[in-house]
């Protein structure tokens, strides 16, 4: 049960990133097996996958505190973006050192919309 609540996390951030198991496994810094087991709740992530997720989660209400719509939010992170020299968020986040660190520039990316900084 308690495996559920991971599963249904995942499924939903995966969803709402309009990505393949593929995709968010990339993003995610783990094997696509990883992530099928994980959505089928035949496993949970271990301690640093549990890290990624949550920096997933915190990037997903962004999104939608900002959006408010599963395809306005898939269009955006899969469309090659000026702030980012012309990557979309997805590659962004997959490129970057860590995926930490790649989900916290669109975060910060974000915040500057938000704020009128960034275009």
């Amino acid at each position: 049960m308690f495996y559920n609540i991971y599963s249904k996390n995942i499924k939903y951030m995966r969803n709402l990133f309009g990505c393949t198991q593929e995709v968010f496994a990339q993003i995610s810094g783990v094997s696509i097996r990883n992530v099928v087991r994980w959505e089928n709740a035949k496993s949970k992530p271990n301690s640093h996958s549990k890290k990624v997720i949550n920096k997933l989660d915190e990037l997903c209400k962004k999104l939608v505190e900002i959006f408010n719509d599963a395809d306005k939010i898939s269009r955006w992170l899969n469309t090659p973006n000026k702030s980012l020299d012309g990557r979309t968020p997805i590659k962004q986040i997959v490129s970057a050192h860590t995926q930490e660190e790649g989900i916290q520039q669109i975060v910060d990316l974000l915040n500057g919309y938000e704020w009128g900084v960034a275009s």
